[in-house]
């Protein structure tokens, strides 16, 4: 297992994980990959904060584009509050990111990710792949008769 292979593996689909897995020929590899996974270490607010750094977007321009209350926004980066799913999605889709990341943070937030199979999940699923804002996405919900992110 090369380092190359465990960098960002919490960025990784699932199947891009197992083949990496299956590489592992002994215990330091398993260990290896273990302690590069940090699904169960990182906490919300970090894997926010670090997405935030990394798209180069203040906290105040994520709250703004989410359409979330200020002080409410806030204390969810500093860890404060827990954030349910649908404030979680609307957070996500302010602060740009995409599918992989946002299914990301809903499980390490512990919400159900988003489903392709459930109608009102794939209009947001699109919403998320087209870079649309969280009132073109709510626009987007309305027009097709379901309740918007609130």
């Amino acid at each position: 297992m090369k380092k190359s292979d465990i960098k960002n593996l919490s960025e990784k689909p699932t199947d891009d994980l197992l083949k990496i897995l299956k590489s592992a020929n002994n215990q330091n590899d398993l260990k290896s990959y273990i302690s590069s996974n940090l699904d169960e270490e990182l906490s919300l607010d970090e894997y926010l904060g670090n997405k935030l750094t990394e798209k180069g977007i203040s906290k105040s321009q994520a709250i703004k584009n989410s359409n979330l209350d200020r002080t409410y926004g806030y204390e969810i980066f500093k860890g404060q509050k827990v954030i349910g799913r649908e404030k979680l999605i609307a957070l996500c889709i302010g602060i740009g990111l995409n599918l992989t990341e946002t299914q990301r943070a809903l499980t390490i937030g512990k919400q159900k990710i988003l489903y392709a199979k459930d109608a009102r999940d794939s209009i947001i699923i699109f919403s998320i792949n087209n870079n649309y804002s969280i009132m073109e996405t709510n626009e987007l919900l309305f027009e097709e008769n379901f309740e918007p992110i609130k």
